[in-house]
């Protein structure tokens, strides 16, 4: 049985910090972006389109960087978290 996206990341060690160490201007997104493609690069489905606005949640986000080399529009920044390394992954 395969399992959905949010069931593997809920088998993933990590201590989410109160700070997210990504940011995203979603006016930005909103209003001059057209292709909105966070919406489909992110493995952890963190970005989605809600009522015609994008919406964003750090709290499953995987670290991996996508977000960021994606999104050309200069929404998203993203620096490491406090403890200064990635989440610690236990199934690949």
């Amino acid at each position: 049985m395969s399992m959905s996206v949010k069931d593997r990341l809920a088998t993933n060690k990590t201590k989410l910090s109160k700070k997210p160490h990504i940011t995203v201007e979603t006016d930005i997104c909103d209003t001059t972006c057209t292709h909105k493609c966070t919406t489909r690069v992110c493995p952890a489905k963190c970005f989605e389109i809600v009522n015609d606005k994008m919406a964003f949640q750090y709290e499953d986000c995987i670290e991996c960087g996508t977000c960021l080399h994606a999104c050309d529009q200069g929404a998203v920044s993203w620096k490491f978290p406090e403890s200064g390394h990635g989440i610690t992954f236990r199934l690949g």
